[in-house]
């Protein structure tokens, strides 16, 4: 459950509207076999609901579809009536033919997506083969339990593309951990930059703009565009808006 709340929090960061009191909606589809995947999914959402750090004068909401197993037509009538109430995210936990029309739906729609792959027998085991998106764009997040996050790093920075990036980390999280994946960084001839984010985030920001020059300003900046934040959900949020 918590990168259900991880991913969720992400999305809610990016979906904020400057006006105050906004409703997120956010929508979901699940099999009729999938009544755990539903639990989770609605203890996410009261988890989310009960965060000031995430949701302060937002509101979050949230509809539910049920789908016959193995219905992509269904999905998709179902994620589109979801999407005429307006929601702005899906999660979804259906079979791969499902996932595959979500995701060519969700894609062409910018919905961001997150897809909790099943298998026949119901358990989220499966390893569905997603469509890769003609425009590169993919908003479709697949989470396969045991998530491994250096596996998901390179994944995530091989589809985008990236050759050069930054990962900020704060201090409480023990950067051996991404040891595998520097390696693995190394062999692909990515040019990876590690920097710690101290809790003020305010004061790491306020540094850089008063020591930097203006084209060394130009090149961060550009480089912040390519980013993985390892960051408690509080910091992430100040960082973001920073």
């Amino acid at each position: 459950m918590e990168l259900l709340v991880i991913s969720l929090s992400l999305w809610i960061l990016q979906c904020r509207s400057a006006r105050a009191d906004s409703i997120i909606h956010i929508g979901a589809i699940f099999e009729q076999n999938a009544i755990r995947d539903d639990e989770v999914f609605q203890l996410a959402i009261s988890d989310l609901s009960l965060n000031d750090d995430i949701l302060q004068s937002e509101r979050i909401t949230h509809s539910i579809k049920l789908i016959e197993p193995n219905n992509p037509f269904q999905a998709v009538q179902e994620a589109c009536e979801l999407m005429n109430q307006g929601i702005l995210a899906l999660v979804s936990s259906t079979g791969c033919a499902a996932a595959n029309a979500l995701q060519s739906l969700t894609d062409a729609m910018h919905i961001p997506h997150l897809f909790i792959q099943r298998n026949g027998d119901g358990t989220p085991r499966a390893e569905c083969q997603l469509n890769p998106s003609p425009d590169g764009e993919r908003y479709t997040l697949a989470a396969r339990p045991p998530v491994r996050l250096n596996d998901v790093m390179i994944t995530l920075v091989s589809e985008l593309r990236w050759h050069k990036f930054i990962v900020f980390y704060d201090s409480e999280y023990d950067v051996r951990g991404m040891r595998g994946f520097l390696d693995q960084a190394s062999r692909m001839g990515l040019d990876v930059s590690l920097q710690q984010v101290d809790r003020n985030v305010t004061k790491v920001f306020s540094t850089l703009f008063s020591t930097m020059r203006m084209e060394e300003l130009n090149r961060y900046r550009d480089t912040l565009r390519r980013a993985i934040l390892l960051l408690s959900p509080r910091t992430a949020q100040v960082f973001i808006h920073q």
